[in-house]
């Protein structure tokens, strides 16, 4: 009876003490203060940070007046330890991992419309 009562404390106390994998983005940009959109909902503007929590694509929208604006498809890569069997692993570790991606965007000048006469 102590001993499974010590094992389910011990049990416990383990989840309990287990940390998590933090997953995030941080887009920046050149000129910095652009506004960023994923998949159509306003994120904030450059720099900026985003946390994910699945691994795969993401429609992202970088724009800025007076810049052209830059609409790509991005895709974040499943690493190792997050795949079946070693994310219950990574998941059970006492510590969070963490796992920070960077995307950095250079928006060109827009190309002023020449004057009609």
């Amino acid at each position: 009876m102590i001993r499974t009562a010590v094992l389910a404390l011990s049990a416990a106390a383990l989840l309990c003490a287990s940390g998590c994998i933090r997953s995030k983005v941080e887009f920046t940009s050149t000129p910095s203060g652009a506004d960023v959109f994923v998949n159509k909902k306003p994120i904030g503007r450059t720099p900026v940070d985003m946390p994910f929590i699945w691994y795969w694509y993401y429609d992202v929208k970088v724009e800025k007046e007076g810049h052209q604006s830059i609409q790509q498809t991005e895709q974040f890569f499943t690493p190792v330890w997050a795949v079946f069997p070693l994310d219950f692993i990574a998941e059970a570790i006492p510590y969070p991992i963490r796992d920070t991606r960077q995307r950095h965007y250079v928006l060109t000048p827009a190309v002023p419309a020449p004057a009609t006469e």
